[in-house]
């Protein structure tokens, strides 16, 4: 493969604009292209980045030479847009977490995958923050042992109310837990035993939206170490952030606590804010910061043929812990993975 790629975008909302700001910029990519079933976003979307624009992956193939896809669909969109791109020849998939919210469809995409001979990178991008590698490699280096951990994750309201129209088809647990059970499983270099959930359905419902407000999850990990995961979108809009999050750590040596406030407050006359400047910023000519690296190294393993730190089956673990997190509100039983 040559020293820069072709790369298709897919989805043009929220997060596929994060992609295309990522790869407009990035030196390894020689051209980049969109699909977007909005046929107003797609014009927009077109007319902003001044690139091409197709209503479906299939159109887009037939249309393109693409080495890889780049997948920026909504949760429960991935299945679709991934099964085609594999069928149509691509060889290299970077997909949104989670990789499905069945297990039965992450297991055929990886299936199918297989088959073809393609690549999945997932996007774990908590994987690229700095303070988990920095807790990450401490415990590491120091054969530490983790006794137990608390990691939590909230959104504000606007979230599932405002800026989706298929929130009820996602959860806590898929649209944010999916990092968290991924991010355990990282720093813990573990797999999930017993999963053990309740969660609360109030909130949202009275709202006229029929998704979960909260989900609370207790993990054993095969090392030995216990874990609650927190999840929540329903913060309120007053919150400076969008989202928060916990990390707690309790080892044979150690103690680590991690939280996503990151020292910086800005003041305006309508509202406080707490900016995540480690997080995302694109300028004109460059992207940067732990939520693009893993799209940034996506296309550095690419061209060089190297392994995925996120990859398929990392997907597929994280999508079995949150359909057991399901099940297990559900049944009010453990469930065992």
């Amino acid at each position: 493969m040559s020293n820069k790629i072709n790369i298709g975008v897919v989805g043009a909302g929220i997060y596929g604009h994060y992609h295309l700001n990522t790869y407009t910029t990035d030196n390894n990519v020689k051209k980049v292209v969109f699909c977007d079933t909005n046929e107003e976003r797609l014009q927009a979307t077109e007319k902003e980045y001044n690139i091409k624009g197709y209503s479906s992956v299939k159109e887009m193939l037939k249309n393109e030479e693409l080495d890889a896809i780049s997948i920026a669909t909504p949760d429960p969109y991935h299945y679709e847009p991934m099964k085609d791109a594999i069928l149509g020849g691509i060889k290299n998939i970077f997909v949104e977490k989670p990789l499905a919210t069945t297990v039965e469809e992450g297991e055929e995409l990886i299936k199918i995958a297989k088959e073809n001979n393609v690549r999945v990178a997932v996007d774990f991008h908590k994987r690229w923050d700095p303070a988990y590698l920095a807790i990450k490699n401490d415990i590491a280096n120091n054969k530490d042992k983790i006794v137990r951990g608390y990691m939590a994750l909230d959104d504000i309201i606007d979230v599932p109310l405002k800026w989706f129209n298929w929130t009820e088809k996602s959860s806590p647990a898929w649209f944010l837990g999916v990092h968290c059970y991924d991010l355990i499983r990282f720093i813990t270099e573990s797999e999930v035993k017993r999963v053990y959930a309740v969660g609360n359905k109030q909130v949202l419902v009275n709202k006229g939206c029929n998704t979960y407000d909260s989900m609370q999850t207790i993990l054993e990990m095969e090392d030995g170490s216990n874990w609650t995961v927190e999840n929540s979108w329903i913060l309120p809009n007053s919150f400076p952030k969008s989202n928060d999050g916990q990390l707690i750590i309790i080892s044979e040596k150690g103690y680590y606590k991690n939280e996503s406030y990151r020292g910086l407050n800005q003041y305006n006359q309508d509202k406080a804010s707490v900016p995540n400047y480690l997080f995302m910023n694109f300028t004109e000519n460059d992207a940067s910061g732990f939520g693009v690296q893993p799209m940034k190294d996506f296309i550095t393993a690419v061209i060089n043929n190297t392994p995925f730190i996120a990859d398929a089956f990392d997907g597929i673990q994280a999508t079995r812990i949150a359909e057991a997190v399901h099940k297990s509100i559900i049944t009010k039983e453990i469930i065992s993975l």
